[in-house]
């Protein structure tokens, strides 16, 4: 009977060291997880900086695009409006006045 006993007094604490190394790995896997977790978090935050400065950007570049369109429309509107203005003034001086 004692010898049962400490034969299952060893088997328990054979396993309690088994447990023991298990919960440590555990404990290990558990901090990479988290160091994990707060890195993408991190990452998350910078991405969300990137994608509203990208977003700026666009805006930017687009105004940019659209100047020289604008200055070519401005350039001919005054083209058109000044060869409409020789066009009456021709007339004019044909009519007489």
């Amino acid at each position: 009977m004692a010898e049962e006993v400490s034969v299952k007094v060893a088997e328990l604490e054979q396993r309690a060291r088994s447990n023991t190394r298990r919960i440590d790995k555990l404990e290990q896997a558990q901090e990479a997880l988290n160091r994990l977790a707060s890195s993408v978090e991190v990452m998350a935050e910078r991405i969300n900086t990137m994608a509203k400065s990208v977003d700026r950007l666009d805006s930017k570049v687009e105004s940019l695009e659209a100047k020289p369109g604008k200055r070519w429309e401005s350039l001919v509107d005054k083209a058109v409006w000044a060869v409409a203005g020789g066009l009456i003034a021709f007339l004019l001086a044909q009519i007489g006045i």
